[in-house]
């Protein structure tokens, strides 16, 4: 979760020109969740689960721990990044 955390994040400074930035992290009795959101620029997410070295490796190390990576986004429109865990 905090790879997850710091990439999102790097992601957001580096392409977003966001203004804002939250993070939000949940504690369910299933599962742990990690959200970012941006209200940057946003992008077009590739189909399919590459979408680039960072979200590539994040999501790769996410998936070794049995959860899953959402990448919300569309041009002008910010991005969301979640992510979830098992507990």
């Amino acid at each position: 979760m905090l790879r997850a955390a710091q990439e999102s994040l790097t992601n957001a400074r580096k392409h977003a020109r966001a203004d804002a930035v939250t993070v939000t992290l949940r504690y369910c009795a299933e599962s742990v969740v990690l959200e970012v959101t941006d209200d940057g620029c946003g992008f077009t997410p590739p189909s399919g689960s590459s979408s680039g070295y960072g979200l590539a490796s994040m999501r790769a190390r996410v998936e070794q721990t049995a959860g899953t990576l959402q990448v919300e986004s569309a041009p002008g429109r910010g991005t969301t990044i979640r992510v979830q865990v098992p507990s």
